[in-house]
């Protein structure tokens, strides 16, 4: 899968895309970021803390695949701004979205962003 495709092909989906991401399994980031023109709400430390968490909240999340079976995706709504986390193999994918969008706006995306990576989305 090429990345840098994904995340493009994630800020297509809707203009409320703020950025899309993908990182390692130690929360380093290897492709995508900030939507061009758009800034962004935390620092560069404060932005790999967090990236670093998401990576442990995965790993914590697996524990329980065996029981509950395996996590597609996260969702968070914040004040400031909202947030899909996807799990893949060896990979997280981070999404953020505006805060003005609804929830069901943010499920036609995490759907969206569902069938991209299950390979059925455009090209």
């Amino acid at each position: 899968m090429d990345f840098a495709t994904l995340c493009n092909q994630v800020y297509a989906l809707d203009d409320d895309v703020r950025y899309a991401g993908i990182i390692d399994d130690t929360g380093v980031l290897i492709a995508g970021g900030m939507k061009k023109g758009i800034d962004s709400l935390t620092d560069q430390a404060n932005e790999e803390l967090y990236l670093a968490q998401t990576a442990l909240r995965k790993s914590m999340r697996h524990r329980f695949d065996n029981t509950l079976g395996k996590a597609r995706f996260a969702y968070v709504e914040r004040d400031k701004v909202s947030i899909l986390t996807f799990y893949l193999n060896g990979h997280t994918l981070v999404i953020t979205l505006e805060p003005n969008l609804n929830s069901h706006t943010a499920m036609d995306i995490a759907m969206d962003t569902l069938e991209l990576l299950n390979g059925k989305g455009s090209s």
